[in-house]
């Protein structure tokens, strides 16, 4: 790097060697410098959705058909409160919904469809992919002699010395093309299996495609839900089941193909022969065994608890409601952080409201669980500044 003596140099995930004292003082200011404007840009980007979205549905509801300000009349529910309120709720993957249907009764609205599965992104799993976009939008257009050129290229060439959802230019690519790739499978899949299903028939084909592709996108995130989950078609249930338990895999995939995150520090590690980064598919592969391998065993345990505390409901057949799919798909939903249900009958609730205590209880313990599994077993420092005790580590 310019700005570093010529016996320094770079290796894995941008740790450097050979550094001078002079090379430390600087790379810690430039750290220091990079990150305050890395500050500015996620706060700067977290109020600006959140306005954006906000501006985006406020803008809508004044000019949509009255039907829909009537059906928030229904329940009390201003229009623009609803906006703000609607849009938040997209932003920050809670799923929460001024309406008890969720967002089945804006189904037939392109817009309102297309709009929150963006926000949906841009809050959580192309979040990392927006991020890398600002800063190098702004790199292209701040003038060469720019102060925060410096820090924006240093951003953008070392990421992972910075934020821990800051990925360089290749696996950001890569998360990209995931997220949509899932996206267009679920999007797919709800089509053809549903294709004559009447949760569906009454939609344009533009209407179906709006309300697919939001449904499979709320299915790794929100929650909210377009259509009535009970009444698709069991190969679609199946395919948001498993939408919601891999909600986590693309960025802790990302995260941990950029840096050995779990076990060690943040850019400082000792080499570790059962990982080998140089073969991609390989080392996705062994995580991916890994991440499986510690999560199921904790769905299975839910599973078996739920199965003992909700025996009598499931194996009377007056409750058809009750089924082990039904069970398992809130227990994965729960895992994942995601809350969709297939619901119970005559309640605008989830079926986990009909559960005794103990089989609430084991789906509190199963959102706590599954809420951190992206976490990692040792602390993640975001950023370790090379003093000499790194040095000394390192040598």
């Amino acid at each position: 790097m310019p700005y570093l003596s010529t016996g320094a140099s770079i290796g894995r995930n941008s740790r450097f060697y050979n550094l001078t004292r002079q090379d430390r003082n600087e790379l810690g200011g430039i750290e220091y410098r990079s990150l305050k404007l890395l500050l500015k840009v996620v706060v700067a980007y977290y109020f600006g959705v959140h306005l954006i979205g906000a501006i985006g549905l406020v803008g809508w509801i004044l000019h949509a058909d009255s039907k829909y300000a009537a059906h928030l009349d229904e329940f009390a529910q201003d229009k623009i409160w609803w906006a703000f309120y609607t849009s938040q709720t997209a932003i920050c993957n809670l799923g929460f919904t001024l309406t008890p249907d969720s967002m089945v009764f804006f189904q037939d609205s392109p817009w309102v469809m297309f709009w929150l599965s963006l926000l949906t992104f841009a809050g959580n799993t192309l979040y990392p992919v927006f991020l890398r976009s600002i800063l190098w939008t702004m790199s292209k257009i701040t003038p060469r002699g720019s102060s925060i050129q410096e820090p924006l290229q240093f951003l953008l060439t070392h990421p992972r010395r910075c934020y821990a959802l800051l990925f360089p230019g290749g696996t950001t690519w890569a998360l990209f093309g995931i997220i949509i790739g899932l996206n267009f499978l679920g999007t797919l899949i709800l089509l053809v299996l549903d294709l004559h299903n009447p949760e569906f028939t009454h939609l344009t084909p533009a209407q179906r495609v709006a309300a697919a592709f939001f449904q499979s996108a709320a299915a790794r995130h929100t929650g909210a839900a377009s259509f009535t989950l009970s009444k698709l078609s069991p190969g679609a249930q199946f395919t948001l089941l498993v939408m919601m338990y891999i909600s986590a895999f693309p960025i802790a995939m990302s995260i941990r193909s950029s840096n050995m995150y779990e076990e060690k520090s943040l850019g400082y590690y000792a080499q570790d022969p059962t990982y080998n980064e140089d073969r991609g598919a390989s080392y996705l592969f062994q995580h991916m065994q890994k991440q499986l391998g510690f999560d199921l065993w904790y769905i299975f345990l839910g599973l078996f608890c739920l199965s003992i505390s909700e025996a009598t409901k499931l194996a009377d057949p007056n409750q058809p409601a009750f089924s082990f799919f039904a069970i398992f798909f809130e227990v994965v939903s729960a895992y994942g952080g995601v809350g969709l249900t297939l619901g119970y009958p005559d309640i605008t609730s989830a079926l986990s409201t009909k559960f005794t205590t103990f089989g609430k209880v084991v789906m509190c313990a199963m959102m706590l669980r599954g809420r951190h599994r992206g976490m990692p077993y040792g602390l993640d420092r975001a950023i370790m500044l090379p003093d000499e005790r790194l040095v000394e580590r390192s040598a």
